[in-house]
């Protein structure tokens, strides 16, 4: 029995898909160990694991095995994954084997791409055909790929950004840089710490971005959140602004609308002519704060289209290949 499966192994959260099913697990990346390190046991994944972090003695090890969009601990991503596929795919009695439509960052090195191939070799994965996180973010959104007409996407995923312009099931022009929803997350917590005095968890962040997090400057949100008082070593609280959150990620946002705008530049008139038709796409989980699309419009001067599904469009856009072998047949063609 061969099971199919499209993984999204990112650096904040991992997907996975299954033809018939959809999206049938979502979770942090993230695997905590108890034990000294040499002789380590895994004591929780996913949630659970995230759910430990700051709250863990020093006998229990988090660790997020993913950063800036590679594997950096392959040993951590492999028993996460692991553990991950086990809860997905029924095990037999010689355990099945898995055909994997997997997600990885653009311009992956040999030795980055030998680190992928042993890691979903370990965790059972027979067959792993590898395709661009941009390619399939641009199809999860339901860009039309195949065709020879050329669309923009940026894909503002937890450890970096991609942004590509695909034509013929490739990416002709794009880059990459070293802003994501992690980075962000971490700006956010360093600006209340220094406005606020205030320390507070990576959750309550999250909380923050989620419930009250725009990129407009008369938002007049805000929210109550529970921290620790830096000069008092005490629990407070305090109410944090939407304005807050604008402060410190505006600059992050302003970098990628700046890499977008290098692409532009490049572009020749037939290209930039399709781009100015259908727009800029904008996918993953750091796409939705409130009035990114009307910053990117200010910007660049271009339609803007942040998709429902942002955060889910890589895993989907595996997902859709799974299900048309045609388009599969087509994409791949393009890597002969």
């Amino acid at each position: 029995m061969t099971e199919e499966l499209a993984i999204s192994l990112g650096t904040s959260n991992t997907s996975i898909f299954m033809p018939g099913n959809g999206i049938v697990l979502c979770e942090p990346s993230v695997v905590a160990y108890s034990g000294d390190p040499a002789a380590r046991r895994i004591k929780a994944v996913g949630k659970e694991a995230a759910a430990m972090e700051g709250r863990t003695s020093d006998r229990i090890t988090v660790i997020r095995p993913l950063e800036d969009g590679l594997i950096s601990d392959a040993d951590a991503c492999r028993d996460m994954l692991n553990a991950f596929l086990l809860k997905v795919v029924r095990p037999g009695v010689f355990g099945p084997r898995i055909r994997a439509i997997v997600g990885v960052p653009v311009g992956l090195s040999m030795e980055e791409r030998r680190i992928y191939d042993d890691v979903l070799a370990k965790v059972g994965v027979t067959h792993a055909i590898m395709i661009e996180n941009a390619i399939l973010a641009a199809i999860g959104a339901g860009m039309p790929v195949h065709t020879h007409k050329s669309g923009l996407i940026a894909d503002i995923g937890g450890g970096m950004t991609e942004i590509a312009v695909i034509s013929l099931g490739a990416i002709v022009n794009g880059c990459s840089i070293n802003v994501g929803g992690d980075m962000m997350d971490k700006a956010l917590r360093d600006f209340i710490m220094g406005k606020y005095d205030l320390d507070v968890g990576t959750e309550t962040i999250k909380r923050i971005k989620s419930r009250i997090g725009s990129l407009y400057s008369n938002d007049k949100t805000g929210l109550q959140v529970s921290g620790t008082d830096i000069s008092a070593r005490s629990p407070a609280n305090f109410r944090v602004k939407a304005t807050d959150v604008m402060e410190a990620l505006m600059p992050y946002y302003l970098r990628i609308a700046d890499a977008i705008d290098s692409i532009l530049q490049v572009l020749p008139p037939e290209t930039s002519a399709d781009i100015g038709g259908d727009g800029i796409h904008v996918t993953g989980g750091a796409s939705k704060i409130l009035g990114l699309d009307k910053l990117f419009f200010g910007k660049l001067n271009l339609p803007v289209i942040v998709h429902d599904d942002a955060e889910y469009a890589t895993v989907l856009g595996g997902g859709k290949l799974l299900e048309n072998s045609v388009l599969l047949g087509e994409v791949l063609g393009t890597r002969q």
